[in-house]
C-alpha cells in the first residue's frame, strides 16, 4: 500500500517530463492524471481546445483576454462548480507541446468560444413533463384577486451568449410569466421581456449538448412575449417608457435571472447579452419609475450587491444569494434554485401539482415577505439569500398585485400621550392631539392627510414619512 501510494505522488511530480513532444490524446491523458492528483474529477466539468494554441492570448467573455505561457500548449479549462452561473473561480491548464510540462492559472470567467471547445463530460439534462411550471390557459386566480390592469412586470435574462445561455434561464422566465399571466392576471402588453439576442431567429440557448433559438411564446398561448435582446440600451428603452407610463397608482414587477459578477473592488454588476450592467445602472433605470410599489427578485450570482443601490420606501428586493456568493442551479439544470421555490410560493404549487402554502398568516394571499421566507427555508444550494424592505411590514403589505395587504387608517378624536406608530396605505387624521413628550410616527405606503384639529403640545412631535 505504502509502495502504491510512493507511485502515486511520484507520478504526479513527475508527470510533466515523461514526454518529448506530445499529441493531444497523450495531453489528455496528462490532464486526466492532473485531475486525479488534484482530487478534482467529481462534479468538474472539463474542456479542452481540439488543437494546440498558436496565439499567445485566450479571448475571455466581455472582450477580456488571458495570456497563455506558451504558444505552443494544448489548452484546457477546468469548472470546478458547474451548478453555479458564472462568475466563479475556474481554471485554466496548459499543457507544453514540447515536453508535456503542466501550468495552471485560476479566473473567474470563461472563454467566449467555449462553444467550439471539446467537452469531456455528460450534461445529464433529461426534463419530463412533471419538472416544468406548466399552468397554460389554467386561471387559478387568487381568491378575490383585484384588478391586475395596473400591474406591470419587467422580466430579464442576458444568458452572456450561446453557450452560457442555460435552458433553464428561459424556464426559470416562463415559470414566472405563466404565473404573472395565468394566476395573478397581468396582462401580456404589462410585461416587457428582454431576453438574450431577442426576437433574432439565431440559435441562443443551450439545451443539453445542443443549441436551439429560444421560443419566444413564454406562456403557451400562442402569442410572442419576448421582445427586447438584453442589452443595455434596450433596458434603458423598456425604463424610459414605463417611467412615461407608470404613475403612483401602479404597480412594478421586476424578476431577473441568468449570470452575474463582482468586480476587484467589490461592485456587482448583472450579464446581459455579450455585455453586462452594473447595479449602480441597473438602479438608475429602475430609480426613473415613479410607482406606487416595486418588487423586485434577483436571481443571478453575486445579486445581494444589488440590495443597497435598489433599497428604497415601498419597494422590496429579494436575491438568491450575497454580493460575494454564486448563486446555484436545481439539479437536472431545468431551473435555479432559490426562484424555483420562491415561484412555487406565489404560484401555490410545485410543477407535479404538489400544494405549496406559504401563506403564513392565513390571510388568503402569498406575501413578497412570505414568498421569501419560504423560498429561503427551502433553498438546499451554498447560497444565503438576501432580503429587504426598509421598513419590515413592506413587504407583508405588498404580493405580485401591490399593496392589496394594505388597509387605509382613518383616525379622529384622539389623543396620543405615548409614543406610537402608525403605518398603513392612506392615513387620514382629524382632530387628533399628541402630548406628554410623546412622539407620532405615521408612515403611509400612499397619502397622508391631516384634518383640522390637530394639535401638537410643546415637547411632543410628529413625523410624517
Amino acid at each position: 500500500m505504502k509502495r502504491t501510494i510512493i507511485l502515486i505522488t511520484l507520478l504526479c511530480i513527475l508527470q510533466s517530463n515523461i514526454f518529448a513532444q506530445i499529441n493531444k490524446q497523450e495531453a489528455d491523458s496528462l490532464v486526466q492524471t492532473y485531475l486525479n492528483c488534484h482530487e478534482l474529477n467529481n462534479g468538474t466539468w472539463l474542456y479542452s481546445k481540439p488543437t494546440a494554441m498558436t496565439s499567445t492570448t485566450i479571448p475571455l467573455i466581455f472582450g477580456e483576454n488571458m495570456a497563455t505561457p506558451t504558444q505552443s500548449c494544448y489548452l484546457y479549462f477546468l469548472d470546478e462548480k458547474p451548478l453555479a452561473g458564472w462568475t466563479h473561480e475556474c481554471r485554466f491548464l496548459f499543457v507544453q507541446a514540447s515536453n508535456g510540462s503542466i501550468s495552471s492559472t485560476t479566473g473567474h470567467i470563461p472563454p467566449s468560444d467555449l462553444k467550439e471547445w471539446t467537452q469531456h463530460f455528460t450534461i445529464n439534462e433529461t426534463v419530463y413533463p412533471n419538472d416544468l411550471f406548466s399552468f397554460g390557459n389554467k386561471r387559478r386566480m387568487i381568491l378575490d384577486t383585484p384588478d391586475s390592469d395596473n400591474c406591470y412586470a419587467v422580466i430579464i435574462s442576458g444568458g452572456i451568449n450561446e453557450y452560457s445561455n442555460w435552458q433553464r434561464y428561459w424556464n426559470d422566465c416562463a415559470a414566472m410569466y405563466s404565473t404573472l399571466t395565468n394566476l395573478y392576471g397581468y396582462k401580456d402588453e404589462n410585461i416587457y421581456v428582454i431576453m438574450s439576442d431577442g426576437t433574432s431567429p439565431g440559435l441562443d440557448r443551450h439545451v443539453s449538448n445542443g443549441y436551439d433559438s429560444s421560443p419566444l411564446d413564454l406562456d403557451g398561448d400562442g402569442d410572442n412575449d419576448i421582445m427586447y435582446a438584453a442589452t443595455k440600451a434596450n433596458i434603458t428603452t423598456v425604463f424610459n417608457e414605463l417611467a412615461g407610463k407608470l404613475t403612483s397608482d401602479d404597480h412594478l414587477f421586476v424578476f431577473t435571472t441568468d449570470h452575474g459578477g463582482q468586480n476587484s473592488d467589490g461592485n456587482v454588476y448583472m450579464c446581459l447579452w455579450n455585455e453586462s450592467i452594473s447595479a449602480t445602472e441597473f438602479a438608475y433605470e429602475v430609480n426613473k419609475i415613479d410607482a406606487r410599489t416595486i418588487n423586485i427578485v434577483m436571481e443571478q450570482c453575486h445579486s445581494g450587491g444589488f440590495v443597497p443601490v435598489l433599497s428604497q420606501k415601498g419597494r422590496t428586493v429579494a436575491t438568491a444569494c450575497t454580493a460575494n456568493e454564486s448563486s446555484w442551479a436545481r439539479g437536472p439544470y431545468t431551473y435555479n434554485e432559490f426562484v424555483y421555490h420562491w415561484i412555487a410560493a406565489v404560484a401555490g404549487e410545485t410543477p407535479d401539482g404538489t400544494d405549496v402554502d406559504a401563506d403564513s398568516n392565513g390571510d388568503g394571499y402569498v406575501s413578497m415577505k412570505e414568498a421569501f421566507d419560504y423560498a429561503e427555508a427551502e433553498d438546499a444550494e451554498d447560497e444565503t439569500p438576501q432580503y429587504n424592505s426598509v421598513k419590515p411590514h413592506y413587504g407583508e403589505f405588498l404580493t405580485l398585485l401591490g399593496d392589496n395587504l394594505c388597509s387605509n387608517v382613518y383616525v379622529s378624536n384622539k389623543t396620543y400621550s405615548t409614543d406610537t406608530e402608525l403605518y398603513g396605505c392612506d392615513i387620514t387624521l382629524t382632530n387628533i392631539t399628541v402630548t406628554n413628550d410623546a412622539k407620532l410616527s405615521i408612515e403611509s405606503m400612499g397619502n397622508t392627510t391631516l384634518g383640522s384639529g390637530t394639535s401638537i403640545q410643546l415637547g411632543a412631535s410628529l413625523e410624517i414619512e
